[in-house]
Formats: C-alpha cells, structure tokens, sequence
C-alpha cells in the first residue's frame, strides 16, 4: 500500500459546505428515451422506480429524485438521486456516488450553513464537471411516533442492516452502469456512508475506481475495543431478539439540544445535567463536545466537534453548518445496521474480509476523537490500494465535515502523489503505475512519507498523531 500526504497546502481553503446532494436520474423503463434509465436488472427483480422528480438547484445544475419501492411492502422504499450539470457531456471527468450518515438523507451533503446550494459538496463537484450521484436511508421520511403509535408497520426495519444498504446502493450502482457502461465511480461518503462504502468495496472490490472515507469503518484491529464493541454487538442481538428494532429517542433529542441554541442561544438551558447558568448554546456545545463511550462507534473518549462549553464555542467546525445539518435529522435509528457496526467491530468478518482484494484509491480523513485510529486500522487491510490520509488528533467524529477550513479540492486537484482521488479514479483511469514504492510504512502499521514522518496535519500550532 501506498500513502500520500493528506494536503497540498498551496490549494486555497474553501469550506466545505455540509453538502453531499442525494442526487440520482429518474429510473424509467422507457426504451425509446435514450435520457431514461433501464429497468433493474433481474438481481433487482424486487425494485421499481414508482416517481420521480426533477428540480433546479442552481442556474447550471438539476437535481433529480427517484423513489425506489422495495417489494410489497410499502415502508421498503428509498430515493435514488442524481445531481448534474445542463450540458451533461462536459460531465466526463468520473461519477461520485455518495452514500448516507445513519442521521440523515442524503440532504446531508447539500445543507449549507446559509442555504446556498451552490455552496455545497455536492455542486462543487457537479460544477466541476463530476457526475453525482447518491441515496438515502429507507428510514428517511418516517415520521417521529408514527411507529411506537402503529400507526405505521415498522416490522420490516428489524431486517435494516448493513447489507440492506449494500443491496440498496448495488442497484443505484447499476443505474450508473446503465448510464455510463465500463465506467467505474468513486464511492464513499460520511459515518456510514463511509462505513456502508467500506462494506461495499469489500463485497465488489472491482466495481468502484476509488472510494472516500470520513470517519466510519466496521473494523478495528484494538482487542479493547474489541472487547467494547463485543458488549454493544450482544446489547442490540438481545433487542433484536425481543423485537425492539429501533431507536427513537436520541436523534429527536440532538435535534432539540440544536434547536434550542439557535432559537435561543442565549437563553438558559432547560435541559437536566448542565450546570446553572449554562445557555442553550453552552448546552449545544457540551453535548457535541463532551467526551463519551457509545455503540456508534464503541471507542472511548469520542465526541462529535471539538469544542469548550465553558468558551462556548467549537475550535475548528462552522457551528451555524452543524446546527442547519442537525435540524434536518431524521427520526428513527434501525438497530440492526448499529448492530452490524458494532459486531463487525467486535471481528465479526462479514463486511472486511475481502479487503485486501481492493487495490484502488483511498482518500481517509479520521479525527482522534471520532473513529480515529480503526480509520488506518482499515487502510492497512488493503495492501494493494493507494491511500491518502488526512488524521488530526483533536477532531471529532464530524471536524472534518463540518470545518470552516476544510479542503475539498484536495479530491480533484492531482497532488503530488499521484493525483487527487477523482482524478486518478475518474472512472476509466487505471491504478496509477510507479506510485507504490514512493511511500513506507512505519512501525506499528503507522502510515510514513518518502522521508519517515508519520502522516499528519500541522493545525493552530500544533502537530496531531495517531496516539
């Protein structure tokens, strides 16, 4: 495996816009539209396109929705999105497909701190001449109650595992087949689209050119951890097994912490478990900051943003990005894709046992507080691949998404080592020849340059490595 430095540091900053739009073409089974999508393939046999829609997200781009209904019953369904340019024979520079965080749509990738869509991850790269694709999560659109009150049999998201979303994202895979035949797309995304992207490399490792991963994984190579996520892995196998299937509570409640510090910020936080005197911004800060042990990802000392309640402010991240992004949350958790996570975590083999297979190109980006060393953890069972990989210690699980300063160009500019991701997995382009022997590694399986440094990235002073 070869390891590129994470950052050209001559590339301007621009922020990344909390943007990744679920963008994919209407699927039609119209033979003479040649604009049309074909029908599923027979692998697919269960999945229909029953609407569509398409709308103008800025001067220069279109923004179509697909609804994918999954069998019978009516709660299996999903939205397949597609963001591109109005000329799309300028879009031929790769296909990006990005796949959804477990808290939110694929709108994850489109919201801005201001709304301005033109903003967002995903117009930076549709206007760059990148087709876009995306899903969301068969839980979107759900309503908050409408399963504990019955008034919506939620039965079916007790099979919502990972392999739901490999199935899921297979059959937007062959859409892009069907659109661009012989082409490889880059696939990744954020939490778990990066960890839905990693399950899926492992199952078709020579289906994608290249894949992006922020801070989400199903492996971690730690026996502690290991032991951590055991617990978690067994906790959800007794719910599922007693029929609880879902988890209705915490992305409600994140929502209302956010919701409170913009309506009010300033106002006192009515929430039990801060101490007197604490704002709703204070209260916002503290949540997202404070470190703490849970199922998702099961590693101590995580935390969502570095930040100081007491300063009541985050050190790296927009907070007006973060606060839009959590506002637009969805309602329900299916716990068999937490299981999943945490399972394999625990060394259940199911989604990365076939690794070492993969031998495209990687772009990591991994916070120390977030799934911080598991990230390189998985780099190393791909010895075959080419991985760029950004790690700073401080971050949390969402600093790199939500940062003032992060640096998208990074994935299309061709860098030193061997060119951006897009541009070297464009698609068509073969792994880059020569580009293995100009990096090492190090001990312990730490990443090093071409001069024996470990990877990483000088930020207010100072220096973050893997611990």
């Amino acid at each position: 495996m070869t390891v590129s430095p994470a950052f050209r540091e001559d590339l301007a900053p621009r922020r990344w816009a909390s943007a990744l739009a679920a963008s994919a073409t209407a699927v039609a089974c119209l033979a003479a539209a040649p604009s049309a999508w074909a029908c599923p393939h027979p692998v697919h046999g269960d999945y229909q396109v029953v609407a569509s829609q398409t709308t103008r997200v800025t001067a220069d781009l279109e923004r179509t929705v697909a609804t994918v209904q999954v069998g019978a019953d009516p709660i299996n369904r999903f939205q397949m999105i597609h963001v591109t340019g109005d000329d799309d024979g300028r879009h031929d520079r790769g296909t990006l497909f990005l796949l959804p965080p477990i808290s939110l749509g694929f709108e994850n990738y489109e919201i801005t701190a201001d709304g301005n869509y033109s903003e967002s991850f995903v117009a930076y790269f549709a206007d760059r001449g990148y087709d876009v694709w995306g899903m969301s999560m068969r839980t979107e659109g759900l309503v908050a109650g409408s399963c504990e009150s019955k008034a919506i049999d939620c039965s079916a998201m007790a099979g919502w595992g990972i392999q739901t979303l490999i199935d899921d994202a297979s059959f937007v895979r062959d859409r892009i087949e069907d659109r661009h035949p012989g082409h490889r797309p880059v696939v990744g995304g954020v939490s778990l689209g990066s960890i839905v992207a990693v399950a899926l490399i492992n199952a078709y490792p020579d289906d994608y050119a290249g894949f992006l991963l922020q801070e989400g994984t199903v492996y971690d190579a730690d026996p502690g951890e290991r032991a951590l996520a055991q617990s978690f892995c067994s906790l959800f196998e007794g719910d599922l097994a007693n029929g609880i299937y879902y988890d209705g509570q915490q992305l409600g409640g994140l929502k209302l912490v956010a919701g409170l510090a913009t309506s009010n910020p300033q106002g006192p936080s009515p929430l039990p478990g801060f101490p007197a005197g604490f704002t709703n911004h204070q209260a916002f800060v503290s949540v997202m900051s404070t470190p703490g042990i849970g199922p998702i990802p099961p590693r101590p000392n995580y935390y969502f943003l570095e930040g100081d309640p007491i300063q009541d402010r985050f050190v790296s991240a927009s907070d007006a990005l973060a606060r839009a992004n959590i506002a637009g949350f969805i309602d329900y958790l299916p716990l068999r894709t937490v299981r999943d996570l945490d399972c394999g975590m625990a060394g259940e083999p199911t989604f990365w046992s076939n690794l070492g297979a993969y031998h495209g190109a990687v772009f990591v980006n991994a916070g120390g507080h977030g799934f911080g060393r598991t990230m390189l953890d998985t780099v190393a069972l791909m010895p075959k691949a080419r991985a760029t990989v950004n790690f700073v210690q401080p971050f949390g699980h969402m600093d790199h998404f939500f940062a003032v300063d992060h640096r998208a160009p990074d994935l299309v500019v061709p860098a030193q080592q061997g060119g951006g991701l897009l541009d070297v997995a464009g698609g068509h382009q073969a792994p880059h020849p020569g580009g293995r022997d100009r990096l090492t590694r190090g001990c312990g399986g730490i990443p090093v340059g071409p001069q024996g440094h470990a990877l990483h990235r000088e930020a207010r002073g100072r220096t973050h490595l893997p611990q």
